[in-house]
């Protein structure tokens, strides 16, 4: 599939995908980068330079969300492909053989020709979101057709759009909490090393970068998720609570959305296995730890002071 992954996406997205889901997730994009400029102006420890310089940054960074569309259009996808030859004679060995060779003759031109940020270098049925240093873009496929994202709910009388935008607290929380902690890659230490178009330029003060240093010690991904969120209530008003789950309210759905995200059973083997080779938190801590750093979060189910939710000193950085 990834030696023709545009044709590969057009076929998923064709059966599969619903267009709905991409627009309600370049809106909640919006929201998320609308938070953050908000989190970079009012933040304390960056000088003004250092906060024009991430201002710039965040305002040119890319959003390849889904799919490219013109894989939608046969025209367009046949002549993206017109250096492939295939013969009905051609055995499925021979076929395998034209398409990787077209790919790395694909790839020596790229080599010749300036940078282009838009190219989408995914697959459109891959689950994953990512950001790239090397763009200052953020990717995401089909994570928002999973683990609980655009979940359908029972709304009578309310179309299948409709639906989808009365899950927004959980929606928010689920993949909302996943982009914002994408985005939050272009602003961290290895994000400081590379400049708005995604040039190998380090953009932060030296002493930003120490005030920074000193708070990674104590360090937490905000996202600006929920502030993401606050910003689509002031807009359209308060959600309609979810059928079954009439007593919780936006802000109790909206951490429930980010824990559906995050959650997972380990065994203490796998655990070890996990601490030792891979550079992410465990899941007990993306969840627990993160929602405990955030009074929201304690408002929201009224935490008493002291407790592990609602501890008294918190870590921060945004």
């Amino acid at each position: 599939m990834d030696n023709m992954k545009y044709a590969a996406g057009a076929m998923y997205v064709r059966k599969k995908f619903e267009k709905v889901s991409k627009n309600l997730t370049l809106e909640m994009i919006d929201d998320l980068q609308e938070a953050f400029r908000e989190m970079v102006t009012t933040n304390e420890w960056m000088n003004k330079r250092t906060k024009n310089n991430a201002l710039n940054k965040a305002k040119q960074m890319l959003r390849q969300i889904a799919y490219p569309d013109f894989i939608l259009d046969d025209a367009k996808l046949d002549d993206y492909y017109s250096g492939i030859s295939m013969k009905e004679t051609d055995s499925y060995n021979e076929m395998v053989q034209k398409i990787i060779r077209w790919n790395i003759e694909f790839n020596y031109k790229r080599l010749i020709k300036p940078a282009d940020r838009t190219e989408f270098d995914f697959n459109a049925a891959d689950v994953n979101a990512y950001y790239d240093l090397t763009t200052n873009s953020i990717s995401e496929a089909s994570l928002m057709q999973h683990k609980g994202f655009l979940i359908d709910v029972e709304c009578a009388g309310a179309s299948r759009e409709d639906v989808k935008r009365q899950v927004r607290a959980l929606n928010y929380g689920a993949l909302g909490g996943v982009i914002g902690h994408e985005i939050t890659h272009g602003f961290d230490d290895e994000g400081r090393q590379f400049d708005a178009v995604g040039n190998l330029r380090e953009w932060w003060d030296p002493e930003v970068k120490k005030k920074f240093d000193e708070r990674a010690e104590c360090i937490i991904n905000q996202y600006g998720k929920l502030k993401a969120y606050k910003n689509y209530l002031r807009k359209h008003g308060e959600e309609k609570r979810i059928k079954g789950f009439e007593k919780y309210n936006n802000e109790q759905i909206f951490f429930l959305g980010f824990a559906l995200s995050w959650c997972g059973h380990t065994t203490h083997d796998h655990m070890i296995n996990l601490l030792l080779t891979d550079p992410h938190s465990p899941d007990r801590f993306r969840v627990n730890q993160v929602l405990a750093n955030q009074p929201e979060f304690a408002a929201a189910y009224q935490c008493d002071v002291g407790t592990p939710m609602n501890p008294v000193e918190r870590c921060a950085v945004w």
